[in-house]
């Protein structure tokens, strides 16, 4: 598959992905959370190749939490939160132009447990009730970690102001 096939089937999966965004009404599904758990998606090795790790994310997505006062929980402890609550991250990334740039691709999405209204004796687990816009971009490879790491930073900024807006300090 060439480069730009590969790019057109990025954008093609990208347009046609629905998610709930940033809005008021889904603001409120953060309303009385008391943390939640990181989770970045694993990353393949064209990530590290450009030098993205996923330890270097997960480290820079919970210094930013807890600088905002947002308690970031373990996993045994999510278990044992109302909801399961966490922040899930996915950040794809594919080689062009025989490794010189790369495309990537940032999902972050707030994911817990949730009751139906039609029917709560049903329960969804993981069910996205909070997304930041899906960000893509293209980057040189010397600049690819940094690049990234910068733009899920800004996510997570969403994120923290959605949380803060109706958990107030």
């Amino acid at each position: 598959m060439t480069c730009f096939s590969r790019l057109a089937l990025v954008l093609l999966v990208a347009a046609s992905a629905a998610t709930t965004q940033d809005e008021q009404d889904n603001r409120q599904s953060l309303k009385g959370l008391k943390g939640v758990q990181v989770v970045i998606e694993h990353l393949d090795a064209e990530a590290g190749r450009g030098g993205l790790y996923e330890t270097t994310i997960q480290t820079d997505v919970e210094l930013k939490l807890r600088q905002a006062g947002i308690r970031v929980l373990t996993q045994a402890e999510s278990l044992e939160t109302p909801g399961f609550p966490y922040l899930y991250i996915n950040v794809g990334v594919i080689e062009l132009w025989a490794g010189e740039s790369y495309v990537y691709r940032i999902d972050l999405r707030l994911k817990q447990s949730v009751v139906l209204a039609r029917d709560p004796s049903l329960r969804v687990v993981g069910a996205t009730t909070w997304s930041a816009p899906g960000h893509f971009g293209i980057a040189p490879r010397e600049r690819l970690a940094t690049i990234v790491r910068d733009r899920i930073k800004d996510q997570v900024d969403r994120f923290i102001n959605a949380y803060l807006s109706v958990n107030p300090r």
